[in-house]
């Protein structure tokens, strides 16, 4: 990284410093026009619109020869300095600091010879490599700066000196000077600029990589980046992120350092781009042409006197001017054009490796979703077996205390497990764009009762009330995607359960707006437990964040808020947090629903329940042993006989001798998987509902198995009243 990045901001801090400096000298008569054109450069600088930057440097430098003002050229001059930073052109930041020191000596004025020397300092270590050199300057700078009362002056080269060693890996040289930067921030806080704190904590983050203190260096970093995004400065900004991918290429997080290359990529891009490189060519060629008007006006005034002896001579004089000032006018249209030309190619070959990197990260992307769908399809089988023999085992009602203790032990942990797959499996789905909204008519009252009261154990547990607050008002049905609210309802609970104890949980709707078929409803979960920290309330909705993980009082995977922002997300909603350390917190959302008309409302067969199951014949193809057991005992308990086989060979085998009311599939097993038995059975039996059973991601095989001809999917580990509603649901249809 070119030192060049560091200057910029010296110069944010220069700004706010030698602008102000000596405007209430007395004896400095300044016009307002000069003070205008200064303060217009100045905005359009600090805002990156470098070819208005310059346009207005260039004014005040020519009204400020005008008027014979040394302190104005100066300043125009460093002005100028300052934007050709940004493009890497050293030759010109070389000619133009000399010009600002110049006539800085001129005026007198020791902050600009300072800031003067400081530029030179930069672009002759930075730009041309001379770094014994770039040192001589910066430590001049910095002894004139010593000499003024204000201390802040100080600042620029001191952190300018700090970066070279940084630069140079000299660590411990550079961390006086970093210490000394820190203090004359402390004592001058008024006159140093946010920009000039921020890129301090940058230079410390560097220092700290370099030391291989890699948790002191991000925090500085992300500090330097929170406040340089607030303000949009994009100079540090985008190193301050390769300074991160830096850090975590170290430590081998390879996920985290492409992140931060792409956000470095960005930044870069808002800072520079192709537009604002031909701005400054324009611009240049403005100025030179201005520059070149100035000799003209001279040599204009020199030959009026000698009209007086040969008027033809002056027609002479000015033809041959004309003529310099059109070759030089085609030299720089020539010059501009070959230089877009340059970066043209430039800026082709960079989009290639933009379209190349976009491309492996696509691939990275396939390849982690595919490998989660495939881990969690292995966890979940053997997991069905732990959960499953745990709960037949737990209906039995001669189990002593003490086995059920540690069987209910067992079945937690199974929960717990299984519970982090399908988070971890969710956020996969997410993000792969493969989870889609589903509307549904659906009774908001019901579905907020159940979910609230399910929590009904863990908050005696510990002691807590559920409350439940809902208006009369509310309609009775809307269409939503009740999967997706209950989702979002059940990790919200559950959060305000893990952290209150002997309090309350309240769960609300509140109708924000309501007519005919539209209805606009808040969601709100409040609890009174321990409240979240301020400086924790946007980490809490990252993906494996825990408020309390680094004092070891939280658990769960971190997963459950960073999932309801992105379900709340494609439902067109977002998430919002109210919360105060020690006094509980609130999370809210709005939906915007449709209002179902009652008489529309389908009418279910409550008399599922009322099927003679015993006279009912189910056969269940399962290759697993000990799912064999669990779902031969499940189906048991709720009232059905079943009869087993191994594979989909022997289930295509069975079908055909015998009659079945309904068959449990599996989809993976040996000799004939369940997609093609299925796909067997439909071509002579199209009557007998099939279910598969799956251990699979739904939205993965769900289409597939409709399309061949199933009826319904469910995931194992199989829920015993999962299991008899869907094949209540079947037997009745």
């Amino acid at each position: 990284m070119g030192t060049f990045r560091k200057v910029l901001f010296i110069y944010f801090i220069i700004f706010i410093g030698f602008f102000s400096y000596g405007q209430n000298n007395d004896t400095i008569v300044v016009s307002d026009s000069l003070k205008i054109f200064l303060s217009k450069s100045k905005k359009f600088r600090t805002a990156f619109k470098i070819k208005e930057s310059l346009d207005y440097a260039i004014k005040t430098i020519d009204l400020a020869h005008q008027l014979d003002n040394n302190e104005y050229i100066c300043k125009g001059h460093y002005l100028m300095v300052s934007n050709y930073e940004i493009v890497e052109d050293y030759k010109s930041m070389e000619r133009h600091s000399h010009e600002a020191l110049k006539y800085a000596k001129r005026a007198k004025d020791t902050a600009m010879i300072s800031y003067s020397l400081n530029a030179l300092g930069s672009v002759y270590s930075d730009g041309f490599g001379e770094i014994e050199r770039g040192m001589d300057y910066f430590n001049q700078s910095l002894e004139i700066a010593e000499k003024i009362k204000d201390k802040s002056k100080e600042f620029p080269p001191i952190l300018n000196i700090s970066w070279i060693y940084i630069k140079e890996k000299e660590f411990d040289k550079a961390f006086p000077y970093l210490k000394k930067a820190e203090m004359l921030i402390e004592d001058h806080t008024s006159s140093i600029s946010v920009v000039a704190a921020s890129h301090l904590k940058y230079l410390l983050g560097r220092y700290y990589i370099g030391k291989e203190q890699f948790k002191k260096s991000h925090k500085l970093l992300n500090e330097a980046i929170k406040n340089l995004e607030e303000i949009n400065v994009f100079s540090v900004l985008n190193e301050a992120y390769r300074a991160k991918a830096e850090a975590f290429e170290r430590v081998g997080n390879s996920d985290s350092a492409l992140y931060c290359i792409n956000k470095y990529l960005f930044y870069k891009d808002k800072l520079l781009n192709e537009e604002k490189l031909q701005q400054i060519k324009v611009a240049k060629l403005n100025f030179s042409i201005s520059e070149f008007k100035r000799e003209l006006e001279a040599s204009r005034k020199e030959k009026e006197y000698l009209a007086k002896i040969d008027n033809r001579n002056i027609i002479i004089i000015i033809t041959s001017i004309s003529l310099i000032l059109l070759t030089v006018g085609i030299f720089f249209i020539l010059y501009g054009y070959r230089s877009k030309k340059k970066l043209n190619e430039v800026l082709e070959e960079k989009n290639e490796q933009l379209i190349k990197a976009k491309a492996e990260a696509e691939k990275l992307t396939n390849t982690k979703s595919q490998f989660i769908s495939t881990v969690s399809h292995e966890l979940r089988t053997p997991l069905y077996g732990v959960v499953g023999i745990t709960t037949l085992l737990l209906e039995e009602n001669d189990i002593p205390v003490k086995h059920k203790k540690l069987l209910n032990s067992l079945k937690f942990s199974g929960d717990y497990l299984l519970d982090l797959i399908n988070k971890v499996l969710k956020i996969s789905k997410i993000e792969s764009k493969n989870e889609k909204l589903t509307h549904t008519p659906t009774n908001l009252f019901r579905l907020s009762k159940n979910l609230l009261y399910s929590f009904e154990y863990q908050a005696k547990n510990k002691n807590n009330e559920l409350i439940l607050q809902i208006p009369d008002e509310l309609p009775d049905i809307v269409n939503v995607d009740s999967l997706k609210v209950s989702e979002v309802l059940i990790n919200l609970i559950g959060n305000s359960a893990k952290f209150t104890e002997n309090g309350k949980i309240w769960l609300r709707i509140k109708i924000i707006s309501l007519d005919k078929n539209t209805i606009t409803i808040r969601y709100e979960v409040e609890d009174n437990g321990v409240g979240i920290p301020e400086d924790k309330k946007e980490f809490v909705f990252e993906k494996f964040s825990q408020v309390g993980r680094e004092f070891n009082k939280s658990e769960g995977t971190g997963l459950g808020l960073s999932i309801v922002k992105n379900l709340l997300e494609m439902m067109d909603s977002e998430i919002h947090l109210d919360s105060k350390e020690g006094r509980g917190t609130k999370f809210y959302f709005d939906l915007q629903l449709e209002a179902v008309d009652e008489n529309e409302e389908q009418e279910v067969d409550t008399n599922a329940d009322g099927i003679n199951a015993m006279y009912r014949r189910i056969l269940v193809a399962e290759d697993n042993k000990i799912n064999q057991i669990v779902t031969k005992n499940l189906l048991n308990i709720i009232g059905y006989d079943c009869t087993i086989v191994e594979n989909g060979f022997n289930a295509l085998q069975m079908v055909k001798k015998e009659d079945f009311d309904l068959i449990l599939m599996d989809l993976n097993m040996p000799y004939l998987n369940g997609i093609e038995a299925t796909r067997r059975i439909r071509e002579f039996d199209k009557t007998t509902p099939i279910i598969a059973l799956t251990a699979s991601e739904l939205s993965e095989i769900e289409e597939e198995c409709m399309e061949i001809g199933m009826n319904d999917i469910i995931n194992k580990p199989l829920n015993k009243n999962d299991l008899k509603n869907i094949i209540a649901k079947h037997l009745v249809r």
